[in-house]
């Protein structure tokens, strides 16, 4: 940003240094640089969805994840502008991409062993046993004719939630088993960002419906309120 920054000074400072009239020539590059890059001002929320579409409107990039977005260190553009104000060289440009971009994929793949191995050891079993005490429960209910339609109804969803966490798992361990294989940094970073992530993502959402079902005094870590007003 600072080099970005220090291109568009110099383009300033020498149209001014060679104006005749400072004044006159200060109020044209401002007239021009609006013109040119006013499409840029958006006074709204800039993480709404709205600004999104209007971007896109406008011809504006929407770069969405960090594999694509390293891209912009190797662009041409990006190459010129570093050895013009002899920031970075070439080389430097490209080892500082291959870095990044290697530190994506270890970053996403300590995050999904971690995922994996929380899953197994406390979110899986805390939620089959809170299962089991649901199905006693339903059982001990039946058993004096009473109906224990609550039980029942928690358990279908528990029991729906932990089979598509579990299934979401075995594809989320695959992914990663996939990824860990690939010899290619870019490849690999992609398969991170394309299999691994959206499996992470959704097991997730299925561990987050869990804790809304599973009892505080049960759940093996500190929940969101925990985690915001607690701490």
């Amino acid at each position: 940003m600072n080099t970005i920054a220090a291109e568009a000074f110099d383009e300033i400072a020498s149209r001014l240094e060679k104006a005749k009239d400072k004044n006159a020539e200060a109020a044209s590059i401002i007239k021009e640089i609006y013109t040119k890059h006013s499409r840029v001002i958006f006074n709204g929320n800039n993480y709404a969805e709205e600004w999104m579409e209007e971007a896109k409107k406008r011809g504006l990039p929407n770069v969405a994840n960090s594999v694509d977005a390293l891209k912009a260190f190797v662009t041409p553009k990006s190459l010129k502008l570093f050895e013009k104000f002899g920031v970075l060289s070439r080389k430097e440009m490209h080892s500082r991409y291959d870095i990044y971009v290697e530190h994506y994929a270890k970053q996403i793949n300590i995050e999904a062993l971690t995922a994996i191995d929380m899953v197994k050891k406390q979110f899986v079993p805390v939620a089959v046993e809170y299962a089991t005490f649901l199905a006693d429960s339903i059982e001990s209910f039946k058993s004096t004719s009473v109906a224990a339609p609550v039980q029942e109804d928690l358990l279908k969803k528990i029991g729906s939630l932990l089979e598509s966490s579990y299934k979401t798992l075995t594809k989320l361990e695959a992914a990663v088993a996939k990824a860990q294989e690939t010899t290619d940094t870019i490849k690999k970073a992609e398969s991170y960002r394309d299999n691994v992530v959206t499996a992470i993502q959704a097991l997730r959402t299925d561990i987050d419906a869990l804790e809304m079902l599973v009892p505080m005094d049960m759940w093996p870590v500190p929940s969101y309120a925990d985690l915001l007003f607690k701490l």
